[in-house]
């Protein structure tokens, strides 16, 4: 038999309890207004389905709630010698956003 090997005992959970996973996907801003961006990213992002958003330029980093409003693939790029990868953009709409943080963001993208 087997020695286990977890630290702590886990629980069945008789009902059903759902979560979300936050991954990280590196984008590139492509532009920006005060209620929305569009970013260019390798990695699906789902209409409709909010992100935790951070931006970051010298001086300053600005951390947004956002809501993808459309997302599309742009361009099919290779990798290796018999693979693509598709390129895609997506329009965020801001939810809620921090006044001062819309601020710092478009004074860094005139900088």
């Amino acid at each position: 038999m087997e020695q286990e090997r977890r630290r702590a005992v886990r629980h069945p959970v008789p009902s059903r309890v759902e979560g979300t996973v936050t991954a990280e996907i590196a984008t590139a801003l492509v532009d920006v207004s005060a209620t929305g961006a569009l970013v260019e990213h390798l990695h699906t992002m789902r209409p409709g389905y909010l992100y935790r958003v951070r931006f970051v330029a010298p001086e300053t980093a600005v951390d947004l709630t956002c809501r993808a409003i459309r997302s599309f693939v742009v361009r099919a790029e290779p990798r290796g010698e018999a693979e693509t990868e598709l390129v895609y953009r997506t329009g965020l709409e801001f939810i809620e956003p921090d006044a001062g943080a819309i601020t710092r963001l478009l004074a860094a993208t005139r900088a």
